[in-house]
């Protein structure tokens, strides 16, 4: 079996209902693999998709968001306002360019400042090899009231 695929059965298993966010080409498979378990759906951008994961949560939904670690910084201000004062921890997908196989200089750039981006926020991270069952990861933190993040480097996944 992949990787692909036994990261995508993973994530089904932690319990997501949905999955939404802003295509990544490092997670095109992965995407393609949870969109046969739950609905997938594309936001124009990655703050307007972590305000919609805000929405269906409030809804009684457990969304989980995917975007590029690129996209990532633009959501700051969603998930330390409008996710923050509703109260609503969310579960974050993130392609991380720049690192693993893609040594893209202008990738490198966020790739290198990705995790202290997280950290600074108070958003958990991971990676899907240093984390064990991701039901009770995701759980973990959405208990805690706080934000994670499982960081997917391109290359990473086949």
């Amino acid at each position: 079996m992949s990787t692909t695929l036994t990261l995508a059965e993973r994530l089904r298993g932690a319990g997501f209902d949905c999955a939404l966010g802003v295509p990544d080409s490092h997670l095109t498979t992965l995407i393609d693999h949870l969109d046969q378990a739950m609905p997938v759906h594309l936001a124009p951008r990655e703050d307007a998709a972590v305000a919609a994961a805000v929405g269906m949560s409030i809804a009684g939904g457990r969304p989980l968001l995917f975007m590029k670690n690129a996209g990532l910084f633009t959501t700051g201000d969603a998930l330390t306002s409008l996710a923050a004062d509703a109260a609503v921890p969310l579960a974050l997908l993130v392609g991380w360019a720049g690192t693993g196989t893609d040594r893209l200089p202008h990738h490198t750039v966020t790739g290198e400042r990705t995790t202290d981006f997280l950290t600074g926020l108070g958003v958990a991270w991971s990676t899907p090899d240093r984390t064990g069952d991701l039901d009770t990861w995701f759980s973990a933190h959405r208990d805690t009231g706080r934000h994670c993040a499982l960081l997917i480097q391109p290359g990473g996944l086949h």
